[in-house]
This record gives structure tokens, C-alpha cells and sequence, in this order.
């Protein structure tokens, strides 16, 4: 693209300047406007109307082509301001009458810093940093050999699409590289989507994993929910958002199973009543909140088992006390009755 640019602007000039004498004394002549319907020829203009997008200096050089009906504006213009730079502009006031139109310029891709404004469209592969592109776009830092590319074509038994960030040697079928993620677009519409990995060993060792539809696997390329990690998960905290809890327990119409049922149950069935046994949690794990929901109902009912205790035996500490009352009292009248035997005892004898 830059080649037909610059082959296109050097026809222009050569075509224009073989049919054209020099201009007066050799020096082009300084104009306020660049709008305006202005013969072909070359121009100087100090901060003029219609300056182009390097203000860097407000001196700027205008070359135009004016179409020979001196009725219509039709002109292609190219200017740059006097500045040592590679800024180049150009536009094409195309006006069937006088009045100026197509004002913008645009800036034409040179050696040095460029600005676009507007869509760009390229046929073929883009190189930054490489003279030898062998993606749509490929960005190569040779101090370190980072690697920004989109691929498409077969990897081996496999038709897919990807674009990567990458570090390594190259990109190609075979995959020698390492990989800091890429996006994958496969036949199999399950291994579609973003991937963190070290692509020259195997997507099955993904680090991180963000399927097509929204799921996220850590250490997986098969999540099946939200976030499915394979592997342990450290955090200082877990919330867990929930539907219900468990205090339902303490409240009146709640029918307590009694001991003896719970006992019971434990006997025929080996674990606690609304809790999966062993063999289910294996196959199918547990629901965080779920399990803390069923864990603190266990809870809650042991509380209410130990309050009942704790009123039986307040319940049986105040009958033994009274007891112990009942047990004092006939003592004491025994000891009493006692006496009184002895005493009647003692006045038999005297008596005999």
C-alpha cells in the first residue's frame, strides 16, 4: 500500500512538472487560503485556511492539480508543513462549483510516526517489526521475540482459527511456541474460545480457560458451569450467595424428629437424614452452600435436643431435690420417734 502511494505521487509529480514551466521567479508564492479554487502549481502559506493536521509549523507547502473547467473546484492537493519530518497529506476537493468541499485531509504512511483517522482496509498480511508477515497480522519485538499473530488453517486432525499474544520462535502448524494466550475458533464448538497456555505442549494443559458462551475453566478445557477449576482453590474468603437458610428450625411448626427416630434413621440408612452419603459426594461433590445450609440444620437441631436436655435434667434436679427434702424430713421424724422409744423404754424398766 505504501509503495502504490508513493508511486502514485511521484507519476503526479513527474506527469505535472514535464508540462509546466517554473514558476515566476522559482519561488512559489504565498496564499491565505488553501480552500480556495486555486490553479495548478505550488504554494506556501503561513497558518492558512485549510492548514493540514501538522501544526507543528504554522509554514506549510501546497501542491496542487486543478482540473481545466474553471467552473467546478475539483482539486487534488498535497501539502506538509515545513517541518523535518516524514508527514505527508493529501485530498481531493471534488465541487461542481466554487465552493470548497472534501476538506479533511489525509495523511499518507511514511517513515516516520503516522496518524489514521478512519477506517484503514489492507488486503494481505501486516507486518510490524517483520518484512515477512505469515499472518494477518504479525507483530515481532526481536530484543524479545514476542509474537502478536492470527493464524488460520489446520493443525494436525484439526481445521481451527486462532489469533495469539505469544513468546517463542514462531507460529506455525506444529505449534513451537509458548504461548500467553490465544483465541481459538475450532470445528468442535466446545474447545472454542480464549486460551492461557503453553500452546507447543497441549490446550489440555490450559492454565486458564474461557469457553464460547461464558464458561471458565482453571486447569480444564471441559468447565461446566460459571468457573470450574481442577486443582485447589486458596482464598481468604468465599461468599456464597443463597435462596434460604436454615433457621426454620426454630420456629414453632417445625416437627423435630426425635431421638429415637434420628437413631433409626442412622441404623437403616448409615448417615444423617437430608445429608448425602458417602458414595453420593464422591460421585457428585457438594454444593458450598447447600452443604453449610444442611449442616447448620443438624446444628440447630442438636441445639434444640441439648435445650430439651438441659430442661429434663433441670426438670429431674428439682424432683430429687424435693426428694432429698421428703427423705430429711422423715429422717429427722424417725430420729424423733427413736427418741421417744427410749424414753419409753427407760420407764418400763423402772416400772418392772
Amino acid at each position: 500500500m505504501k509503495t502504490k502511494a508513493f508511486t502514485t505521487i511521484a507519476f503526479i509529480f513527474i506527469t505535472t512538472f514535464s508540462y509546466s514551466q517554473q514558476i515566476s521567479d522559482g519561488y512559489s508564492p504565498n496564499i491565505p487560503d488553501f480552500n480556495i479554487p486555486l490553479k495548478s502549481g505550488a504554494y506556501n502559506g503561513s497558518a492558512p485556511n485549510g492548514i493540514t493536521p501538522d501544526i507543528s509549523n504554522g509554514w506549510q507547502h501546497l501542491f496542487v492539480v486543478r482540473h481545466t473547467d474553471q467552473n467546478n473546484n475539483h482539486q487534488l492537493q498535497i501539502a506538509s508543513s515545513i517541518t523535518v519530518n516524514d508527514r505527508l497529506f493529501f485530498r481531493k476537493i471534488a465541487s461542481h462549483n466554487l465552493l470548497p468541499s472534501s476538506e479533511n485531509w489525509n495523511e499518507l504512511a511514511t517513515r516516520g510516526n503516522n496518524s489514521f483517522i478512519g477506517n484503514q482496509y489492507i488486503s494481505g498480511n501486516v507486518g510490524i517489526g517483520t518484512t515477512d508477515p505469515q499472518s494477518k497480522l504479525s507483530v515481532i519485538d526481536n530484543s524479545e521475540n514476542q509474537i502478536i499473530s492470527s493464524y488460520v488453517g489446520g493443525k494436525i486432525y484439526q481445521d481451527y482459527r486462532y489469533t495469539a499474544i505469544t513468546y517463542g520462535q514462531s507460529v506455525g502448524q506444529l505449534g513451537n511456541t509458548s504461548n500467553i494466550g490465544y483465541m481459538s475458533h475450532q470445528v468442535d464448538k466446545s474447545l472454542s474460545g480464549l486460551y492461557f497456555t503453553n500452546y507447543g505442549e497441549s490446550e489440555i494443559l490450559s492454565s486458564v480457560f474461557i469457553k464460547v458462551g461464558g464458561n471458565v475453566g482453571i486447569g480444564t478445557i471441559t468447565p461446566k458451569n460459571k468457573l470450574d477449576v481442577n486443582g485447589t482453590i486458596h482464598s481468604k474468603e468465599v461468599k456464597v450467595d443463597m435462596t434460604g437458610w436454615s433457621d426454620f428450625v426454630f420456629k414453632k411448626e417445625y416437627n423435630l424428629p426425635t431421638l429415637e427416630e434420628v437413631e433409626i434413621h442412622i441404623n437403616e440408612k448409615g448417615h444423617l437424614e437430608n445429608i448425602p452419603n458417602e458414595e453420593e459426594v464422591l460421585k457428585n461433590g457438594i454444593n458450598l452452600g447447600e452443604m453449610n445450609a444442611k449442616l447448620l440444620q443438624k446444628i440447630e437441631e442438636l441445639t434444640l435436643y441439648m435445650i430439651e436436655q438441659e430442661r429434663k435434667s433441670n426438670h429431674q434436679s428439682l424432683e430429687i431435690k424435693k426428694s432429698q427434702y421428703e427423705i430429711d424430713k422423715l429422717r429427722k421424724e424417725n430420729d424423733s420417734f427413736k427418741s421417744i422409744l427410749e424414753r419409753l423404754l427407760k420407764i418400763e424398766q423402772k416400772l418392772k
